[in-house]
């Protein structure tokens, strides 16, 4: 198989990549692990079942929810890692908040002391942001914002009494029809899926760039790259039971930060900080009971938020944050859970469906995101174990460290702060501290591609997602993934050559 332009996985950046390029003129061949979905197949599949991890069509090297043994979890501290190998990426179950990074976000080093600056700022970025906010159809920055929910009011209000500003974030769902889209109709079950197609996925842009030209192979895993003097002559990849051959002049490498620097490391990539300075955002859920009935699971399930503790002086010892006002309850709250529970009680009948209303009507959640600095004992290594191809599997290094335990500590007493004015009772503070979502780091700008993500070592080779990001910033990374991959793009799209 011969073709101008390879990319590796179909999520926000790959789809994007081959969209642009192949609206260009470019001969484009999009390589996709995983199978397409069918989001009616999946809807049932999510109403019929109780695992989220029964949603997706499944297989075992696909990362789950509830683990299956796919990484090897090398410590101390378990990285607790979600993506999916479909078309269209993990975009498919993320929650849609799209929030812009702060210009202090790209300079953490020069402003606070800590971290790594990037080689790029803000300015660089800001048409590529607008641009990427179009494309996704984000709600409150290109679209009209979504309405809060009763809950955020309420809530809103007792944070107001300690100093905390609560507001709609900006979110990739549609708050009207747009793009052949449909307007949210507040399912609340963003994640795992959304049942009508309201929230952006990254099928949206694989369509996209199908209908430009581009080829979609899917369910064909990319087993490794293959490089000769400086550039990558090739790929081999298994498709149909098969291992076949790709020959490309360009190369788009676009999985994600676990998923890109292990085909690097197993293609032989001689630089030595692939794979390197993983991150995530450390998430601390913190969930109470309201005094009367506040109404969750009417709406997305993230609609507002505080952004006020992004940035300040604080940066210099504690990591930023955003907090997310949860509209779908309790993590082990949901109605089916909690009636099996109060059954186990003795509850029954009418007085059984009164306790469900009533206590499901009342739970509140919070969530702090914080970030998390780069640190180069945090890693992705091959695993001595094999995945079902033969090729390693992840082995992953990881520890949270003072800066983002900092943060946790203070994201727990401004939960406690919030609930306590609400009158909120049965507080609960969950122990670990963890976000499965969101994944950075371990091919970052600097040592692994330069400012215009072209790999150091591979001259053909681009590398494209959150990999690439020296600090994982103070907002969840799509939509920076989706700046970054335009600007990156817009250049490719301008030259024959690479």
């Amino acid at each position: 198989m011969e073709t101008e332009v390879a990319v590796v996985g179909s999520g926000v950046s790959g789809a994007l990549a081959a969209w642009k390029l192949a609206q260009a003129g470019r001969r484009v061949l999009l390589i996709e692990a995983g199978p397409s979905v069918d989001r009616a197949e999946a809807v049932r599949n999510f109403a019929a079942r109780e695992n989220p991890d029964d949603t997706y069509p499944a297989g075992p090297d696909q990362p789950r929810f509830s683990g299956n043994g796919y990484f090897e979890q090398a410590g101390p501290e378990p990285f607790t890692a979600v993506y999916e190998k479909l078309v269209g990426g993990t975009t498919w179950h993320w929650s849609g908040t799209c929030l812009r990074f702060l210009a202090s976000d790209f300079r953490l080093r020069t402003l606070y002391g800590v971290g790594q600056d990037w080689p790029i700022g803000l300015s660089d970025l800001l048409p590529y942001y607008a641009e990427a906010e179009r494309e996704l159809g984000v709600a409150g920055s290109f679209l009209p914002p979504l309405p809060p929910t009763y809950l955020d009011r309420e809530l809103a209000r007792a944070a107001q009494r300690r100093g905390y500003r609560v507001e709609v974030l900006p979110a990739a769902r549609n708050s009207v029809e747009y793009d052949g889209r449909p307007a949210c109709r507040g399912s609340a079950t963003c994640f795992p899926i959304c049942p009508i197609g309201a929230k952006y996925d990254a099928s949206v842009h694989v369509r996209k760039a199908v209908k430009a030209g581009a080829l979609l192979w899917s369910e064909t895993p990319v087993l490794r790259l293959l490089a000769q003097d400086g550039r990558v002559t090739g790929l081999e990849c298994r498709r149909g039971g098969e291992v076949i051959g790709v020959q490309a002049s360009l190369v788009l490498l676009a999985a994600n930060a676990i998923e890109s620097p292990r085909l690097l490391l197993h293609s032989g990539i001689p630089n030595p900080w692939v794979g390197r300075f993983l991150m995530g955002m450390a998430g601390q859920v913190s969930r109470a009971l309201a005094p009367r009935p506040v109404w969750p699971f009417r709406s997305p399930q993230v609609v507002s938020g505080i952004t006020q503790f992004r940035d300040g002086a604080f940066r210099r010892h504690r990591a930023g944050m955003v907090i997310s006002v949860g509209n779908d309850g309790w993590p082990d709250g949901a109605p089916p859970r909690l009636a099996g529970r109060l059954v186990e009680q003795g509850f029954k009948g009418q007085a059984l469906q009164a306790a469900v209303r009533e206590h499901v009507s009342r739970q509140l959640l919070l969530v702090s995101s914080c970030e998390e600095l780069p640190r180069p004992e945090n890693r992705v290594e091959l695993s001595d174990q094999k995945d079902g191809l033969g090729v390693p599997r992840p082995r992953l290094h990881y520890k949270l460290g003072r800066y983002t335990l900092n943060a946790i500590d203070e994201s727990v007493l401004i939960h406690a702060r919030i609930f306590d004015e609400l009158g909120a009772s049965q507080i609960h503070h969950y122990e670990q501290a963890e976000d499965p979502a969101h994944l950075a780091g371990t091919c970052r700008m600097g040592e692994v591609v330069d400012a215009g993500l072209r790999s150091r070592d591979w001259s053909n080779l681009y590398v494209l997602g959150s990999s690439v990001f020296p600090t994982c910033g103070t907002a969840p990374p799509t939509l920076t993934v989706a700046a970054l991959t335009l600007r990156c793009v817009e250049m490719l799209a301008k030259t024959r050559s690479s």
